[in-house]
């Protein structure tokens, strides 16, 4: 996961964002951190009163992963994309690196 990522990812809480950043996991720029900031900001203003966001970094693909879920049963109304469908991506592309490693 690049430094984006892990950023995006620790976004939850600038605590976590700190922490990475002193144990030098991370450096953030000032770029970056007003980044962190807007989308911690945004997703406060879409959570609603009985949802919430889950944004994560897909551990494979490192494509961003949108979870829409409910804040008291914790299940999963909606995401954007389909954990699956990366999953399925993830394996296509470890497929194609299969075959060209062995045509090689």
């Amino acid at each position: 996961m690049g430094e984006l990522g892990k950023m995006v990812s620790a976004s939850r809480g600038s605590k976590d964002l700190d922490r990475l950043e002193q144990q030098g996991t991370i450096s953030a720029s000032l770029g970056e951190q007003q980044l962190i900031q807007r989308i911690e900001h945004a997703v406060k203003s879409l959570e609603g009163p009985q949802t919430t966001l889950d944004i994560s970094i897909h551990e494979k693909t490192h494509e961003i992963l949108v979870k829409v879920l409910n804040k008291e049963t914790g299940e999963i109304i909606r995401e954007v994309p389909k954990e699956k469908t990366l999953d399925l991506v993830a394996q296509m592309m470890e497929l194609a690196g299969i075959l060209l490693d062995k045509r090689v």
